[in-house]
């Protein structure tokens, strides 16, 4: 699978949102989430520590993202959070967000032009 990383203009926004889904979601009682927390506080540092430290908010569910894919170049994706019941996981959905995406996503895949396609209400 090929790596796909957030735009650097993007990292402030993509590491809030990233640490409100491990605030949401995972209970800093649990021993797991928090030493995850405490080695992510000692590697990342104060930016980790400031965030997890930062009134809650609520981790969006909708969006667009736009990232840097290493053969497609800069890409728009729309993407949406679907909770799954009772086991605490997600799931993200990722869609072309428009058709230049959806153009540089088919040879990607060995798709002929316009087999992926974002499609709109």
């Amino acid at each position: 699978m090929r790596r796909i990383s957030p735009v650097a203009s993007n990292w402030e926004r993509v590491a809030d949102e990233q640490v409100a889904h491990l605030r949401h979601e995972a209970p800093l009682q649990d021993p797991h989430v928090a030493a995850t927390a405490d080695e992510l506080t000692v590697t990342a540092g104060a930016p980790f520590a400031d965030r997890l430290a930062a009134v809650p908010a609520l981790p969006r569910r909708a969006g667009l993202a736009r990232v840097e894919h290493p053969e497609a170049g800069p890409l728009r994706l729309s993407y949406e959070t679907l909770a799954l019941p009772d086991d605490g996981h997600r799931m993200v959905v990722h869609l072309p967000a428009d058709d230049a995406a959806v153009a540089a996503f088919d040879p990607l895949n060995g798709r002929r032009p316009g087999v992926l396609r974002a499609v709109r209400e």
